[in-house]
């Protein structure tokens, strides 16, 4: 497992605020339970096993993962009333909970996916890692395995499953984390800014002020990347025009209507948890994530690949 050099923790700190960054440090490792300081368990671990065992006994798995393995390239257009023509179809790809140590056959097959898609920047929303208390570093890996396909620049925001920890070393296999910060992305005289917040859900370390700033008013469009979608009504309060975020996994095991009882709860309402959504004049879009929670199965959700273009109209 690694850690962060002091010069690593500093920076970190720095950009996410002393505060936030102390509350999140503090609650990944008390999250963990340590025996005599030298087993560490994740409540995940002990329950794959557990779930696998139910999926085969039901008969299930088999098609489950097989559904898991089938990413869906899905093309969404957001209208933005005003839009520049230097932003006309400008395309945002969008993976979200890739869980990448869940099952390493996973990232060959997204790779293949990525294959010929065209697209102006790319984004993750979070959970790159499925065990939250990381034994190793296979997601880290995995990522930066996948981190060499992208053919524009990528950037990110931690969920829930994964750590501060991680950041330094996602940054240096190009990936651009977003800690409560936005970039300005420019095209001729237009202008986009990108904002990200830390996890407003179960570490609840996000700063939307903060990452916003006053610079997102001088932006033609800002796009807010969040883990979860329960940010809606703070975005739509600050006139975010976009957010993107995960997190709720579409629900993962769906009836054949693809309808999920009971989805995640994370302070978000009903209709933001899967797919596209409005609150007030902003817009978003949860994915049903490009990976899987727990255990590597889908049914009736098939993971996604997402391709969100600007429009005007």
């Amino acid at each position: 497992m690694h850690g962060m050099t002091q010069a690593e923790r500093r920076r970190i700190r720095g950009r996410m605020g002393t505060r936030l960054y102390r509350r999140r440090i503090l609650l990944e490792d008390t999250r963990e339970l340590k025996l005599g300081g030298l087993v560490r368990l994740c409540p995940m671990r002990l329950l794959k096993p557990v779930l696998t065992f139910g999926m085969k006994a039901s008969g299930l798995w088999r098609r489950g993962h097989r559904e898991f393995l089938s990413p869906v390239v899905r093309h969404n257009t957001f209208a933005v009333p005003g839009l520049p023509s230097a932003l006309e179809g400008f395309t945002v790809l969008h993976l979200s909970d890739l869980h990448l140590d869940l099952d390493t056959h996973l990232t060959p097959v997204v790779a293949q996916a990525l294959q010929g898609l065209a697209y102006d920047i790319a984004v993750v929303t979070g959970d790159f890692n499925n065990f939250t208390v990381h034994m190793d570093d296979t997601a880290l890996a995995e990522m930066a395995k996948l981190a060499t396909v992208f053919t524009a620049p990528l950037y990110g925001v931690l969920g829930n499953h994964d750590s501060l920890r991680d950041v330094p070393v996602l940054e240096r296999m190009g990936v651009k984390m977003l800690l409560n910060e936005s970039v300005l992305i420019q095209r001729n005289d237009a202008a986009l800014r990108l904002v990200g917040i830390d996890d407003p859900n179960i570490f609840r370390t996000h700063d939307l002020d903060k990452a916003l700033g006053s610079s997102h008013r001088r932006a033609d469009v800002t796009i807010l990347l969040s883990h979860a979608p329960g940010i809606h009504r703070e975005a739509a309060a600050r006139g975010v025009d976009i957010v993107l975020c995960g997190h709720t996994h579409g629900g993962q095991i769906c009836l054949p209507n693809g309808y999920t009882p009971r989805i995640h709860k994370d302070g978000g309402a009903r209709h933001v948890q899967k797919g596209l959504w409005r609150d007030g004049s902003t817009q978003g879009w949860t994915s049903s994530g490009t990976g899987a929670c727990g255990i590597p199965v889908r049914i009736n959700c098939p993971p996604e690949i997402l391709l969100h273009r600007l429009s005007a109209s």
